[in-house]
C-alpha cells in the first residue's frame, strides 16, 4: 500500500509539470525575447521574473547573491540595450532545456563614452508555475579571438 501511494504522488508530480508544448527552440526564444524587452526597458525586476524561485546565477564574478542588483547595477553603468543570438538549444527531457548563445549589450556611460560588451551564456530552463523559467544562467564576457598567426 505504501508503494501505491509513492507511486500515484510520483505520478502527479509528473503530470503536474507540464511538457514542452512547442519546439525547445521556441520556447527559448519567447524567454529570450522577454529577457531583451525588459533589459531594453531597464527592468532589473522584470528580468528576474523569468528566473525560477530558486535559481543559480553564475558570471565572471561567480555566484550572484542577488540577480536584480547586477541588472541594475549594468543600467547604472549606462548599458541600456540588450539583443541575444541563440546558438544551440536540446531537450534533455520533456521538462529540461539547455541552450547556449552570445548577448550583445550596448549603452553609453556617464561621459556619453559608448559601452559594448559581447557575452557568451549557457542556460537550463524548466517549467514552474506553467511557464518555462530560467534554473540557471552562467555568463561571461566574450574572450578576444585569437591572434592570427604569421603565414610562413
Amino acid at each position: 500500500m505504501k508503494k501505491l501511494g509513492m507511486l500515484s504522488t510520483a505520478l502527479f508530480l509528473v503530470m503536474a509539470v507540464p511538457a514542452l508544448s512547442a519546439e525547445p527552440r521556441e520556447e527559448v526564444d519567447k524567454v529570450t525575447a522577454q529577457y531583451s524587452q525588459f533589459f531594453n526597458k531597464g527592468d532589473a525586476a522584470g528580468i528576474t521574473s523569468l528566473y525560477t524561485k530558486k535559481y543559480l546565477r553564475v558570471n565572471q564574478n561567480g555566484v550572484v547573491a542577488d540577480n536584480t542588483k547586477i541588472y541594475e547595477g549594468a543600467f547604472k553603468a549606462g548599458f541600456n540595450h540588450h539583443e541575444n543570438k541563440t546558438i544551440d538549444v536540446q531537450a534533455v527531457s520533456e521538462n529540461v532545456i539547455i541552450a547556449t548563445g552570445e548577448a550583445h549589450l550596448t549603452g553609453k556611460n556617464d561621459k556619453g563614452e559608448p559601452l559594448d560588451l559581447t557575452a557568451v551564456w549557457s542556460a537550463l530552463m524548466v517549467p514552474e508555475n506553467g511557464e518555462w523559467k530560467i534554473r540557471e544562467l552562467t555568463s561571461f564576457p566574450k574572450p578576444p579571438a585569437p591572434p592570427q598567426q604569421a603565414s610562413k
